[in-house]
């Protein structure tokens, strides 16, 4: 049974906090963020409940479903993008031994978050090569990508414990290239 009755400080408050949540999971720019907004009047009525609560029973849907795995992605990629663009101009300011530690910290992550993807159990403190040779294994790439995985590992590690003389600029640059290269590839 439904009535035009509905306490307006609860939905308001109700509604505010999904246009909240909405805000953040899918961005103000999306369907569901529009369509819960469109039920937001200055005093709600019972059908805008019920079909704010079905903009939200949608939203779970698209959550259970996965949905929202490749919005996810999306943010993921733009963040490690941000990073490579931070080791990009820490380089072109002369600074390419910490945009190696940057570009290195990117590829370290991307890696973490694939062995998630791909059900590799990592521990505590998993390492780079570690990570890399577990991802090889399952099939998440094949032999010629771990290897440039391994040629990137390097660089990074040595960069890592202050071994300046064992890579170059050049090599940083091509570091750079290679680790967004992979991330395309692999988070895109």
């Amino acid at each position: 049974m439904t009535s035009d009755f509905v306490d307006v400080q609860i939905a308001n408050r109700w509604l505010t906090s999904c246009l909240s949540l909405f805000g953040r999971v899918f961005g103000e720019d999306s369907a569901h963020y529009k369509r819960l907004n469109e039920q937001f009047p200055s005093y709600p009525k019972w059908p805008n409940v019920e079909q704010a609560y079905g903009v939200l029973l949608a939203a779970i849907d698209d959550f259970e479903k996965e949905a929202l795995f490749s919005i996810k992605q999306l943010i993921e990629a733009e963040v490690f993008d941000e990073f490579l663009d931070q080791a990009e101009q820490l380089h072109s300011s002369g600074y390419f031994q910490p945009a190696a530690v940057v570009a290195g910290s990117v590829l370290e992550d991307g890696l973490r978050k694939l062995c998630g993807q791909h059900n590799v159990t990592l521990p505590d403190r998993p390492k780079l090569d570690w990570m890399n040779s577990e991802l090889a294994k399952v099939g998440a790439y094949n032999k010629l990508i771990q290897k440039k995985v391994t040629a990137l590992a390097d660089i990074r590690n040595n960069a890592a414990h202050g071994n300046w003389g064992e890579f170059t600029s050049e090599d940083v640059t091509a570091m750079i290239r290679d680790i967004r290269d992979f991330m395309c590839r692999y988070f895109a």
